[in-house]
C-alpha cells in the first residue's frame, strides 16, 4: 500500500472518530469544536502537495480557515491553490522561499517536496483557539502522530503557533529538523523578516 493509500485510510477512521465525538463546545478546556460552532463531521484533507516521496518537508499548521462556513468543503487547499498555480499568496510565496531555502541546504530536495498538514482536521476560523487545538492535538494525538509517521518528514516546520503541542512533538517524532515559526501568513512581519527568521531557526539546529 503507497503513502496516500495509508493516509486515505487513516483519514477515513479519523472522519468517523470526528462524528462520534460527543459535542460539549460549550466547555471550553475541554471542547475539540470551536465554540462558533463547526459541524463535528467537518474533515480537512491534506498531505502530499505534489507526488508522495520520503522525506519531505512538511509544513505543519493549526487548522484551515473555515471563513464562517461550519464545514470544510472536502478539497486539499493547498494542492489546488498550486493546481491552478496561484503562487500570488502570502502563504505560498513564503513556503516556497522556505523551501528553496532548505533545497540549498539539503541535496536531496526538490522544490516539490513538499507536504502540508493541519493538526485540527476540522478546521476553524481565521483566530485560532489556543486552548481548543490543543484539546483537539490531546484527543486525536495517535491520528497526528500516525500521519506524521506516513509521511516520514526530513524536516517538519512548525507554523501552528502552540508551543505545548511543538514540544511534545518533539518528544515523540522521530525527525532530524523540526523548526518552530509563525504561521506563513503572520502579517505583521515582512517577507523578508520571515525567511530570515527561517534561516536562523534553521542553523541552530545545524549547529546542535
Amino acid at each position: 500500500m503507497g503513502k496516500v493509500e495509508k493516509l486515505n485510510e487513516l483519514f477515513e477512521k479519523w472522519k468517523k472518530e470526528h462524528e462520534k465525538e460527543l459535542d460539549i463546545s460549550n466547555k471550553e478546556n475541554q471542547s475539540t469544536i470551536p465554540s462558533l460552532k463547526v459541524s463535528k463531521d467537518s474533515f480537512t484533507y491534506d498531505g502530499f502537495v505534489f507526488d508522495e516521496k520520503d522525506n519531505t518537508v512538511l509544513y505543519m499548521l493549526a487548522e484551515s480557515n473555515l471563513d464562517g462556513k461550519i464545514k470544510d468543503n472536502g478539497t486539499f487547499w493547498l494542492k489546488s491553490v498550486y493546481k491552478i498555480r496561484n503562487n500570488n499568496l502570502k502563504i505560498t510565496k513564503r513556503i516556497e522561499q522556505m523551501q528553496e531555502y532548505l533545497c540549498n541546504k539539503i541535496p536531496e530536495l526538490s522544490m516539490k517536496d513538499i507536504s502540508y498538514m493541519n493538526i485540527n482536521k476540522r478546521g476553524g476560523f481565521a483566530e485560532c483557539n489556543k486552548q481548543t487545538l490543543y484539546n483537539y492535538y490531546n484527543k486525536y494525538k495517535d491520528n497526528i502522530l500516525r500521519e506524521i509517521e506516513i509521511i516520514t518528514p526530513q524536516v517538519i516546520v512548525f507554523c501552528a503557533g502552540n508551543k505545548a503541542i511543538y514540544d511534545d512533538l518533539k518528544k515523540n517524532v522521530n525527525c532530524k529538523y523540526i523548526i518552530d515559526m509563525y504561521h506563513p501568513s503572520y502579517q505583521y512581519v515582512s517577507d523578508e523578516k520571515y525567511i530570515e527568521k527561517f534561516k536562523e531557526e534553521f542553523e541552530k539546529l545545524l549547529e546542535k
